[in-house]
């Protein structure tokens, strides 16, 4: 996808978080297909942006920055085990 980082936040190679800026149209990493693990991305970067937005963002480091409540939630809701 070609980037490390998003505004603050910076995308952490070693994890299955994906940077998004250049979603939908030059993601070629997902083919054409929304699956779960580009969904999770999103909400991932979209819980991210809004705690950055309110100061309450733990790192700048995506996904440890987001609290693992908020991870597990997504995950959850998605379907995706950890």
């Amino acid at each position: 996808m070609g980037c490390d980082y998003y505004g603050k936040l910076h995308f952490n190679e070693n994890s299955n978080v994906g940077c998004l800026c250049t979603f939908p149209h030059n993601d070629r990493a997902a083919g054409k297909e929304l699956t779960a693990d580009r969904v999770r991305s999103l909400a991932y970067l979209g819980a991210a942006v809004v705690l950055e937005h309110q100061g309450e963002l733990e790192s700048p480091f995506m996904p440890d920055c987001l609290p693992e409540w908020i991870r597990k939630e997504i995950d959850r809701n998605l379907g995706i085990s950890g």
